[in-house]
């Protein structure tokens, strides 16, 4: 009974440590969305939302391999069946793409995310079995739980990216790689390359693996090698047959994988962007080692188990760090530095943690065996201190939540449909956002924004490049008080941060007020903005004027004072009429494209809603009539229109008229 608990312990231990990891790693996968953090996350998901899309099994994208995107548009297109089970999507034909700041489908980033999960937690076991096989079950555990807390590794799971993917392959070709140096059979070759090819299939740069597993060769057979190349050479086929099958149209489409080739080679040598940039940082190396990829004591573990295997001429010493070496060797060189890309080197640095642990353990339970019981607790809380705290403080902000999140949430509960905004922040991809952006917003005073329809702004710290705002802002803003603020130094929330502030918007703003009270129904038409888009800011405001010329925009802004809810959904229609009273050129749409519908617009607001018309090309010169109204799209029926309190004849009411020049 006791061999049996001693077998299944260990076990155990290693299961739950795995869950453990994974519940890190799967944490508020959904931290950020629907805006997106990590600039590469929309490169994968866009490929494989055109994948689905298209049916295209060609992903038309090669910066990363195709293996990742694969599995990627596997878990979407399972995604995809639970959504339109569920009624989230129409169909695959339907789906939006994202851009690089925000998605219209965040399910499939969540989905991904926790596959990304599942490959950062799935790689416990895989250190776990290294450290095993280099020293023994203390070297396995303690290789899994330094790999479990590391923040770098919990950090890059919660994105769809293939560096932890990368690394889970890198730690399980490695295992066949160091059975090479032992015994050197056929079949831990053919292992080696088979999961070597999964390795490189993830992202280009796994390809190193391939380096160790020569080593191990030369190392295993020295005077033979020669003799032995055709287990080299099969591990070698084996590795490109693999790479290439999870890859297959880098052959097929070669020129599109020549293309982005290139380009990513020559955006690594630009030396523009990055973690870093020159060539050779070997100091910001280091220090990455020191905060991120291992920790200082893990390091100095990871040292000692390296002399470890060193005196006792342990060639898979010389196999692990052939790979952290390959590594190295590959990006130093280059003129940017994204640190990431070094997460397989972990994979091999705790392992040798591993056994320095172990052989530091072995010898205080043969020196001190009671001071041990002390000392190993002790020594195990000092080693995971660092990384757990740094973990904790991750997590911690996922849990707070983007400042963007919080924004966008305040606007849905405190901003009624129809209201404008303009942000210094990318709108949703939704349809018609609810703002309208503008970087740099005191480039025009307050009073051109009311003018212009806007109720709110919303300024933001990534337009500062500081967390406190600008001498130049709080000028403009006056003596203005934010309604709500999100984020700053001292918040540990991700995101910028964000102040929104209320413009006044009033009826006294409204540029063109009509002479009388005009009401559709319970809906009072204030008055019209009238013009073309404005020279400098086309999508944020117009330029007041009434002469045009055939094929341009005429922009038109209608301003409504809402008394009571209207009991319908009613489309604004705008006529342009021409001196015989034929229609030359109309507009029928709801309210914000159907994000503001009639029926939700509410008491006390000022609803503003954007007309634009596009005067046909071949419109002759001369002066026309420009009339607005509300219609009910399913009935064709009108609210009833009032003037100054009497009932109108007709369901439309006159804007004065434009002129059309030559």
């Amino acid at each position: 009974m006791r061999a049996r608990t001693a077998r299944l312990t260990p076990v155990l231990l290693l299961g739950m440590l795995t869950l453990l990891g994974w519940a890190l790693r799967v944490w508020k996968a959904d931290w950020s969305l629907p805006f997106v953090p990590h600039p590469d996350e929309p490169a994968i998901m866009n490929t494989v939302l055109r994948m689905l899309r298209d049916g295209d099994a060609n992903p038309h994208f090669f910066y990363y391999p195709s293996l990742w995107i694969y599995v990627q548009a596997l878990v979407g297109w399972l995604h995809l069946q639970w959504g339109l089970a569920h009624g989230l999507y129409g169909s695959a034909a339907a789906l939006p793409p994202t851009t690089d700041i925000a998605t219209a489908v965040p399910g499939f980033f969540v989905w991904g995310r926790v596959a990304a999960a599942l490959a950062g937690a799935a790689t416990l076991p895989a250190v776990y079995a290294l450290g095993y096989r280099l020293r023994g079950l203390a070297a396995g555990l303690l290789a899994a739980l330094l790999l479990a807390f590391n923040p770098l590794h919990v950090q890059h799971a919660h994105f769809i990216m293939p560096d932890v993917p990368s690394a889970l392959l890198v730690a399980l070709a490695l295992l066949p790689t160091l059975r090479i140096a032992e015994r050197g059979a056929w079949r831990d070759y053919a292992l080696a390359g088979l999961l070597g090819g999964l390795a490189a299939g993830v992202k280009h740069h796994a390809a190193i693996v391939a380096l160790p597993i020569v080593v191990a060769h030369v190392l295993h057979w020295r005077s033979r090698l020669v003799a032995r190349l055709p287990r080299l050479l099969l591990a070698a086929l084996v590795m490109i047959g693999v790479f290439l099958a999870t890859s297959p149209f880098i052959v097929l489409a070669f020129d599109e994988f020549r293309r982005d080739l290139s380009h990513q080679l020559g955006d690594y040598a630009a030396g523009v962007h990055g973690d870093t940039t020159g060539t050779w940082p070997l100091a910001f190396y280091l220090r990455f080692y020191r905060e991120q990829g291992i920790g200082l004591l893990g390091g100095a573990l990871a040292s000692g188990g390296a002399f470890v295997l060193f005196r006792r001429r342990d060639p898979r010493l010389a196999v692990l760090l052939t790979l952290v070496g390959g590594y190295l060797l590959i990006f130093l060189p280059q003129g940017n530095h994204f640190m990431r890309n070094l997460i397989p080197t972990q994979v091999a640095l705790v392992a040798l943690a591993g056994v320095g642990a172990a052989a530091l353990l072995q010898r205080l339970r043969a020196s001190q065996r009671r001071l041990a019981v002390v000392l190993v607790p002790l020594g195990l809380v000092l080693l995971l201190a660092a990384p757990t705290r740094e973990t904790a403080r991750y997590l911690l902000r996922l849990t707070r939540g983007d400042t963007r999140v919080h924004a966008l949430r305040w606007i849905e509960t405190h901003v009624p449909p129809g209201v404008q905004i303009v942000a210094e922040l990318k709108p949703v991809p939704q349809g018609v956002g609810r703002w309208t952006e503008l970087l740099g917003l005191p480039q025009r005073e307050l009073a051109w924004y009311r003018r212009q329809g806007y109720a709110y702004l919303l300024v933001s710290s990534d337009v500062w490049r500081q967390y406190r705002m600008p001498e130049a802002y709080r000028r403009w803003l006056g003596e203005r008080r934010p309604q709500a603020v999100f984020g700053g130094a001292d918040s540990a929330q991700p995101g910028p941060r964000l102040e929104i502030y209320a413009t006044g918007l009033s009826p006294a703003d409204v540029p063109e007020p009509l002479a009388g009270e005009v009401r559709f129904g319970s809906a009072r038409l204030v008055g019209v903005a009238v013009g073309r888009p404005d020279a400098v800011l086309p999508t944020v405001g117009l330029t007041p004027g009434r002469e045009l010329r055939a094929g341009e925009v005429l922009a038109l802004r209608s301003f409504w004072q809402v008394e009571q809810p209207l009991d319908r959904n009613y489309f604004i229609f705008v006529h342009l009429l021409d001196a015989a009273g034929a229609r030359v050129a109309q507009r029928d749409a709801p309210p914000w494209q159907g994000m503001a519908p009639t029926s939700r617009w509410q008491p006390g607001t000022i609803v503003v809603d954007v007309n634009d018309l596009v005067l046909p090309p071949t419109l002759a010169p001369g002066i026309y009539r420009l009339r607005i109204g509300l219609f009910d799209p399913d009935s064709g029926t009108a609210p009833p229109l009032l003037v100054d309190g009497r009932l109108q004849p007709e369901s439309a009411v006159d804007l004065g008229s434009i002129t059309v020049v030559p």
